[in-house]
């Protein structure tokens, strides 16, 4: 029998998995009616399902190549309309409109067909959602009465409350809500990142003008504010946030701190997967190597105390798979290592997948908190006339950027031995990280990954000895044997290297002097 609340569902997705068991589910077991249109509608008749297409329903044929499908009076009417209006309800019966109760919605993949290098101007103009977004905007703004479906891994949840668990009714009511929150996050994030790519297009800057306010400044009593200086897409560049919290005058510094290593990364080691966490903009764990589930346990390993609560950046588009490996983070390593918990304050990462967002703000209770930002590609060369700038009390200091990456034709071994290839490829990394750490800095790596960063100190040799603690206290001892150490200036005396070479480090890269 058909469910009280939902008798009629408009099914209109893109990517198609898991739609026809779902929609026989709704077919067989609640007798529910299915529109649908185009290739949903096609795949969902050659599976033997009922479906009623919207061109059956409006009087109209799909048009421009699929441009215009569900863009009618007869559709978005039966969205839109208030069931506790009678004078709505009329006008839909006038008009021989009958009410459609859930809609089954996913967007075109914009973000990652644009993350695609080799994606042109006209196919990322054709995959611009227009119908989707309106159908989601139209059942949110009805979500008393019509409930949105948000991808496959929402699924088995619809059937469970149709079938009568979560409260039956009541739990349709309540799941609609949160639903329709979630869709006008989604749709945000969706016009956001077609403007940042429209805008990058160009060249021209999205925003300009005044300030940002922020939650707060360094420390909760200090009030911050973002300024605008340059027009590129970045960090700096209207960042993307749904559902989280403000961002503050520390999440801004470790977001930056965490993006310009992973870019750096990007660029440099190109055949890698690369994640980052960041703490007080410092590095406490990275991970470079293939495969990104990979180099993102090995970067939350490092130091799996100083992770939590730490920012995230990865290189990758990140995909629903990835998304609830690292929801789950905790349960799969942390416990084993005796972490104290976990969370993440701000996420990084090129684009996030639509059904991945949806995991990050429904699986865990710090998803709903978390701040996402979307930056686009990182693999673009940075602009050598771009200047960075530090504030002092009354004014502020500005120098052009540090781009030199891998110079490695000025690399020299200055010992009898020559290091490993497995040694070079260690020898890069933690070149790369000891960059992006705060001087004094000592960056030790072994297989791709970062066991122990000794940052920030007054005295190099307490940099190694913290360098090497950590990687001993994260339990990555029998890592160090072998293990490789970067240093960003020149040891004057041989105390440092003493310390490094006592605890197993067999190959030290240092600038020279």
């Amino acid at each position: 029998m058909a469910h009280p609340k939902i008798k009629r569902a408009l099914i209109s997705v893109y990517d198609k998995t898991g739609i026809v068991e779902f929609a026989r589910a709704l077919v067989d077991e609640f007798g529910i009616e299915i529109i649908s249109t185009g290739g949903t509608a096609a795949l969902l008749k050659e599976n033997g399902l009922p479906v009623t297409l919207v061109e059956e329903i409006t009087g109209f044929p799909e048009m421009l190549d699929g441009r215009v499908k569900t863009l009618h009076p007869k559709i978005h009417a039966a969205i839109l309309a208030d069931r506790d209006n009678p004078e709505h309800m009329r006008q839909l019966e006038q008009q021989g409109i009958k009410p459609i109760d859930m809609v089954v919605v996913n967007l075109y993949p914009f973000e990652k067909t644009v993350a695609d290098p080799n994606c042109t101007f006209e196919q990322a103009i054709e995959m611009i959602d227009i119908g989707g977004p309106c159908l989601l905007r139209a059942a949110a703004k009805n979500h008393k009465h019509v409930w949105i479906v948000l991808g496959s891994s929402a699924f088995s949840g619809v059937l469970k409350i149709l079938g009568g668990g979560c409260g039956g009714a009541d739990g349709v009511l309540k799941a609609g809500t949160l639903a329709g929150l979630a869709a006008y996050s989604q749709t945000a994030h969706y016009d956001t990142q077609v403007a940042r790519w429209m805008n990058e297009q160009t060249r021209t800057s999205v925003v300009r003008g005044g300030p940002t306010k922020l939650r707060y400044g360094e420390n909760p009593h200090q009030s911050g504010e973002y300024r605008s200086l340059n027009s590129g897409i970045a960090l700096h560049q209207v960042p993307f946030t749904a559902a989280g919290e403000d961002f503050s005058y520390n999440n801004y510094n470790d977001a930056n701190s965490a993006l310009e290593l992973c870019k750096e990364l990007t660029r440099n080691l190109k055949t890698s997967a690369a994640c980052v966490f960041v703490k007080h903009k410092n590095a406490c764990g990275v991970g470079a190597v293939a495969d990104a589930g990979k180099a993102y346990s090995l970067a939350y390993l490092g130091d799996p105390n100083a992770a939590m609560g730490g920012v995230l950046a990865c290189s990758f588009f990140v995909t629903e798979e990835f998304a609830r490996g690292v929801m789950e983070t905790f349960d799969r390593w942390g416990k084993a290592v005796g972490a104290g918990g976990f969370f993440v304050e701000v996420w990084v990462a090129p684009a996030f997948d639509e059904v991945a967002m949806q995991a990050i703000r429904t699986l865990k209770p710090w998803g709903q908190r978390v701040r996402l930002l979307s930056v686009g590609k990182m693999t673009a060369d940075p602009d050598p006339a771009e200047m960075e700038y530090r504030s002092i009390t009354g004014g502020m200091l500005a120098q052009t950027r540090d781009l030199v990456g891998l110079n490695e034709d000025q690399w020299k071994v200055v010992t009898k031995r020559t290091p490993s290839e497995s040694e070079i490829s260690d020898l890069r990394l933690a070149w790369l990280i000891a960059k992006h750490t705060k001087s004094n800095a000592i960056s030790i790596c072994k297989d791709g990954m970062l066991i122990g960063n000794g940052a920030g100190q007054m005295s190099r040799v307490m940099s190694c000895r913290i360098a090497t603690w950590l990687a001993n206290e994260n339990g990555h001892a029998d890592k160090l044997k072998g293990s490789v150490a970067a240093s960003d200036a020149f040891f004057p005396f041989a105390d440092g290297p003493d310390i490094l070479i006592d605890a197993g480090v067999s190959a030290i890269i240092q600038p020279g002097g």
